[in-house]
């Protein structure tokens, strides 16, 4: 089975959330009724009500949700700017993990990356769920937050953090460029493989190594994105013509993808992945692994092979919902189990990326 630890990735970066209120429970019946790739149960669609929605929305797509007008806010690599610590949020089995965000507040504290979070304002984060953790570490514009965490290579260290407005990047160089590693935070519709193109042509300007040098991926922080983002990624790295995988849908709806064509780089592909990738992610990951195009070093992740799309309701909530599943070129899929690591690593070893990196250049050795 998969790791038990579960995925609660909460963007940290969002400004106070409104309290969800009732929801027209008859237009998500319907939505779910005509677009779930599967049709749901009747009785569990009578079901729905305001008591506990989440929970019962849960039980026809274990990835439907219903936002509220102040809790919905727009994808990563959209434009514009966020208000906040700059870091996300990860729950794990031994506490509350952050990812910081180049540019941020807690980057420009000297936060390491993957900090384990202990106390916030003085409090203990100590048996707090998600929600409320990241309800602390909300805030206003120019207001400061004290952070107590647990250093990545041991000890633990109080930050003050300042809440400010950044824009995150969905594709990230990780310094030293000499490296070749570069993080994919989210799959961004129509920004992320062009910002990969224009990492990887600096890389090639600015290093020593030609493109034939291997390159280091990081997709532990990538939740996912956009479907089609991480099917044109993956083409970047597989010739024209090459079955990427199947879009499957409702009423017998399948529409396979190909690589297109263009200038394809050809190096050697390491991906480092986590818990936390998922959905775009591991489909990406997972195309590229069935072409014996990559290795992956890190922990089995997250198991979420299928897209979610939103729709509007008339109250001004956001219903979230599954709409399509997606096959590999195989025509199997990843949902429910994940993608298991070529090379796996320990806890401590997945927070560590220099550790990482050597145990991905060992594979080219």
């Amino acid at each position: 089975m998969r790791t038990a630890r579960v995925l609660a990735v909460l963007l940290v970066a969002l400004a106070s959330a409104q309290c969800l209120h009732a929801a027209p429970l008859e237009a998500i019946r319907d939505i779910l009724r005509r677009h779930l790739p599967h049709p749901p149960d009747e009785a569990a669609l009578a079901a729905l009500s305001e008591d506990d929605l989440q929970g019962r929305l849960r039980d026809i797509d274990p990835y439907a949700r219903v936002f509220s007008g102040g809790e919905y806010r727009v994808p990563l690599g959209s434009s514009g700017s966020w208000i906040g610590i700059g870091a996300g949020l990860a729950m794990r089995a031994g506490g509350p993990v952050l990812h910081v965000y180049r540019g941020g507040g807690a980057e420009r504290a000297g936060l390491p990356d993957r900090s384990r979070l202990l106390e916030i304002d003085g409090v203990s984060v100590r048996e707090q769920d998600a929600e409320t953790i990241a309800s602390r570490l909300r805030g206003e514009a120019g207001s400061t937050v004290r952070l107590r965490v647990a250093l990545p290579g041991g000890g633990e260290k109080p930050f003050t953090v300042r809440r400010e407005a950044f824009s995150p990047l969905d594709v990230e160089l990780v310094p030293p460029g000499s490296q070749r590693v570069v993080r994919i935070r989210d799959f961004a519709g129509g920004l992320t493989r062009p910002a990969m193109r224009a990492t990887l042509d600096f890389l090639d300007r600015t290093t020593a190594a030609d493109r034939s040098a291997p390159l280091i991926i990081d997709l532990r922080d990538a939740p996912g994105g956009d479907l089609y983002e991480a099917f044109d990624l993956a083409g970047l790295f597989l010739p024209a013509g090459t079955l990427l995988g199947t879009i499957r849908g409702r009423d017998g709806y399948a529409l396979e993808i190909r690589s297109p064509g263009g200038d394809k780089y050809s190096m050697p592909l390491t991906l480092l992945v986590g818990p936390e990738t998922a959905s775009s992610a591991e489909i990406f990951a997972g195309i590229l692994r069935q072409h014996d195009r990559v290795r992956l070093v890190g922990q089995t992740t997250y198991g979420k092979c299928s897209s979610q799309t939103d729709a509007r309701l008339s109250d001004g909530s956001v219903l979230r919902y599954t709409n399509r599943e997606v096959l590999f070129p195989r025509g199997d899929t990843c949902t429910g189990q994940g993608l298991t690591p070529d090379l796996a690593v320990g806890d401590d070893e997945l927070d560590m990326l220099s550790r990482l990196v050597k145990r991905a250049q060992s594979l080219y050795e």
